[in-house]
């Protein structure tokens, strides 16, 4: 396998860190409290799992597809779950104030580039490479 099928992995994989980086800087600047931090760990171990599972996988001579699948999935599960999250974590009158508004535009951000990425990555082992 060449290097270009490798590549939309690495960088699926470097933005679900980039769930926690955003979280470390916000905390940083004061705009979140440190348990924050946590929160962007919970998105972003399990991109980056996949991530690197999928990666295995495309290396393998498989005819199995499933992480590419669920790399898939979990970028929606992020879109969907966040604003639910911090709406009822943070309650109805403050859920997109104090630094909370950009976190979820990143948020966003990041997922739909996933899902993008993971949308654009050969789904099937029979391609050529």
């Amino acid at each position: 396998m060449n290097q270009f099928n490798k590549n939309p992995y690495y960088i699926y994989m470097s933005i679900a860190l980039l769930y926690v980086v955003v979280k470390i800087i916000f905390v940083s600047a004061g705009y979140l409290y440190p348990g924050a931090i946590i929160h962007g760990v919970i998105p972003a171990v399990p991109t980056l799992l996949s991530g690197i599972l999928s990666l295995k996988e495309r290396g393998n001579n498989k005819g199995q597809v499933i992480w590419h699948k669920i790399n898939i999935i979990f970028p929606l599960l992020i879109l969907v779950f966040t604003p639910v999250f911090m709406y009822f974590k943070m309650g109805s009158d403050k859920w997109l104030t104090e630094g909370r508004l950009p976190v979820m535009i990143l948020y966003f951000a990041f997922a739909i580039t996933q899902l993008i990425i993971s949308l654009i990555l050969p789904g099937k082992k029979g391609n050529k490479q």
